[in-house]
């Protein structure tokens, strides 16, 4: 199951972008089973657009992550959703607004009380401003993406002091560093991802499916850990 995947058209990534069907056949090309899912609309463009967009895109094998900001009534239109998941964009060339608890302390609040796995790339937030998350909402699980092959000295403390931190092997893939992780965290702290469709999941496939670990930890990283942020047991 992979954690980092965007659907629908895009007016920065242009033809890289993939509507359903071909995202599928991607999906189907890598043996990737399912997706945690959000929506180019979202992200380039507006959150509630980009929720109707990702709704109309849906599909059996994606879960969507709903794209979520302080607009008013955001927290209402979603809801309906009844979400597992969200996806949260800062930077100002994105939805451009303050992850400080003056500004998005309501949305995270929200988050917490309904368990809600919150998404957030490396990008849209710095390394001091996610442990103020982290230390504010200790029972908000955070999935940060993309976070790179140089992480270690920032992602390890946070990793030790917060147990409610995760984060995507998309490129997560210096030479060895997964088994090093796996040594010495275990393997429930990772989940698998690819930057579908930016990404070829060939690079990422390949460190994890090569990786000198366990065959429980290589099941676990690749879906078995998101599927628990997910709650997917659950009906």
């Amino acid at each position: 199951m992979d954690a980092n995947v965007r659907v629908g058209r895009s007016g920065i990534y242009g033809h890289l972008a993939l509507e359903p069907p071909e995202l599928i056949a991607e999906m189907d090309r890598f043996g990737i089973q399912q997706a945690l899912v959000s929506h180019f609309t979202a992200e380039e463009y507006d959150a509630s657009e980009g929720n109707a967009a990702l709704n109309r895109d849906l599909h059996p094998r994606f879960v969507p992550a709903w794209a979520i900001s302080p607009d008013p009534g955001i927290l209402t239109e979603l809801e309906k959703h009844r979400p597992r998941a969200v996806r949260l964009w800062f930077n100002p060339c994105h939805h451009n607004f303050s992850s400080a608890m003056w500004s998005a302390a309501e949305l995270y609040e929200y988050l917490q009380q309904g368990s809600i796995l919150t998404v957030i790339s490396c990008e849209d937030l710095d390394w001091d401003q996610l442990a103020s998350i982290l230390h504010n909402f200790p029972r908000l699980p955070i999935l940060m993406l993309d976070t790179g092959y140089r992480c270690d000295r920032y992602l390890f403390p946070l990793l030790r002091r917060f147990n409610n931190l995760y984060f995507d092997s998309s490129t997560y893939v210096a030479y060895r560093q997964l088994e090093s992780f796996v040594e010495i965290f275990g393997s429930e702290r990772i989940v698998f991802g690819s930057r579908l469709p930016l990404y070829t999941p060939a690079a990422a496939l390949f460190v994890l499916a090569t990786a000198r670990i366990s065959h429980n930890a290589r099941i676990a990283i690749a879906g078995e850990n998101l599927r628990r942020l997910l709650r997917m047991s659950e009906t």
